[in-house]
């Protein structure tokens, strides 16, 4: 049953998407995950194949090797909030807490992805209720680097509550065809292929960063379901009903907070919410 649902899945994304050159449109490719089970396993993976070194959870880990990577403007950087691009510089050093809320109609539907696809393949498996998180977060920073340059870094995340895989995404950065700037991508392997987010970066008046993925069209910042076929392959499928926003900023008491918000067809289906603050002698 597990492997005809994915094989439908891959299906979907060659007939519906489109066959692409991954020489032209080599900033959609990203890792891709096992055929049965995604969790960490991919890590190992990278590892071996590219002969790199793992280092897990050091201090001063981040998403980001420097927050230069999203090709901030000058007066951008100088309007950031500098804890907003600490947190991206040195995420490690933080501690999280998060609440979850799938909103109305949608909350059958987030049961129904997490009975079929994502408690099997332990991946972009949301809690459904905010008492799912209420014991709190594992956050594990992982860099696969050769020598001093780190070619991959991982974001992997587990509930303290029953050490549950909720996300294992690996931050980079692309560049694409229709708008050559830098943008930030997030990438969830899954079978014989991968979810990406691609986002643009907004610099708010107040300090916060705003990332968005509400494109419109195939080479745009948005969701994207890539797939290498048999035959060596490669499709990708733009999903433009699925935007989604995170706000990074801090508030009036100076605790670092973020929300992130994901519509469908412009409804809104799920509502994260993030606090973060520094880890004792770390910062």
């Amino acid at each position: 049953m597990s492997n005809l649902l994915d094989k439908t899945t891959q299906l979907w994304v060659k007939w519906t998407g489109k066959k692409i050159d991954p020489e032209q449109d080599e900033w959609l490719l990203g890792p891709i995950g096992d055929s049965d089970k995604v969790g960490d396993q991919f890590i190992s993976r990278l590892e071996k194949d590219g002969n790199l070194d793992r280092y897990s959870n050091q201090k001063g880990f981040g998403l980001l090797e420097s927050i230069d990577e999203l090709g901030l403007s000058t007066e951008e950087k100088d309007r950031l909030n500098p804890i907003v691009a600490d947190f991206y510089e040195h995420t490690y050093n933080y501690h999280f807490e998060f609440w979850s809320e799938w909103t109305g109609i949608f909350r059958p539907f987030g049961w129904l992805l997490a009975m079929l696809f994502s408690r099997r393949l332990q991946q972009l498996n949301l809690p459904l209720s905010p008492m799912d998180a209420s014991k709190g977060l594992n956050s594990n920073i992982i860099k696969l680097k050769q020598g001093d340059k780190t070619k991959w870094t991982i974001w992997y995340r587990t509930l303290k509550a029953n050490q549950r895989v909720i996300y294992s995404g690996v931050y980079t950065t692309c560049t694409p065809n229709v708008n050559p700037k830098p943008h930030l991508k997030v990438v969830f392997p899954l079978p014989n292929g991968n979810a990406s987010v691609v986002m643009t970066k907004t610099v708010e008046n107040d300090g916060s960063l705003l990332l968005s993925s509400d494109g419109q069209r195939f080479g745009e910042n948005g969701f994207y379901f890539t797939l290498i076929d048999r035959n060596g392959n490669y499709w990708a499928k733009y999903v433009k009903a699925m935007h989604e926003w995170i706000r990074v900023y801090v508030d009036k008491e100076g605790v670092l907070q973020a929300d992130h918000t994901l519509n469908f067809y412009g409804f809104r289906f799920l509502n994260l919410h993030y606090k973060m603050w520094p880890k004792p002698g770390l910062n």
